[in-house]
């Protein structure tokens, strides 16, 4: 992808995220942890398996170990991406999509975010989304995803926010003009095809301004 990027005289931008989130605990078996690469780390690193979580909602206190791991896992393999990219293309940007809506249990809080690794010097930019709370209606929750990339420690111009749009009944556009009084670097409607079909005004009118409120 950075090779087409750059082919077609595009400074490469990468993203991290999309696929990672959407899997769910099986009956029996638990969480998508136990790949046959994840065990044998695992067990190199402790001598012992690697436990099995059976929800997403479980306290995550009895697995330090586990969710120590398996957060590692996730950071080592985007830095060896950002390396491997960037040993040909050095001025690749890369960033990483964070749904809280997916990741507001404790466990999965702690497992799918690699704090030493995706911090503001590594990543060029911390995109949020949560189309739950979109949908929902759910202005408090919607704030917390705007606002999260700041509890990161990431500045307003690496924060961005991706905004579902495809139910119009849903206060979207406020929460579209929170993203922008707070100045950070995109905002994204998802996606183009809702928006047509939807029949959006174009542009579509939004508030603006510091103040502005969902």
């Amino acid at each position: 992808m950075a090779e087409l990027m750059h082919v077609e005289g595009i400074t490469p931008y990468l993203q991290f995220g999309e696929v990672q989130w959407w899997y769910f605990p099986l009956a029996g078996v638990g969480m998508t942890f136990y790949d046959e690469y994840s065990k044998a780390q695992f067990f190199s690193q402790y001598g012992r398996p690697l436990a099995t979580i059976e929800s997403h909602e479980v306290d995550p206190a009895p697995y330090v170990q586990e969710v120590g791991f398996l957060s590692q896992l996730i950071g080592d393999f985007t830095d060896s991406i950002m390396t491997y990219v960037r040993a040909s293309y050095p001025q690749a940007r890369f960033e990483v999509l964070y749904p809280t809506d997916v990741n507001e249990t404790p466990l999965n809080a702690l497992v799918n975010y690699p704090s030493s690794s995706w911090t503001p010097g590594a990543l060029d930019c911390l995109k949020t989304e949560s189309f739950t709370y979109t949908f929902i209606k759910n202005a408090d929750l919607a704030r917390i995803t705007v606002e999260y990339g700041a509890t990161r420690g990431f500045p307003s111009s690496k924060r961005a926010f991706l905004c579902g749009i495809g139910d119009s009944r849903s206060f979207w556009k406020g929460e579209v003009a929170l993203a922008k009084s707070q100045q950070v670097e995109s905002v994204t409607l998802f996606a183009l095809d809702q928006y047509c079909l939807i029949g959006y005004s174009t542009p579509p009118a939004f508030s603006s301004g510091r103040g502005s409120q969902v």
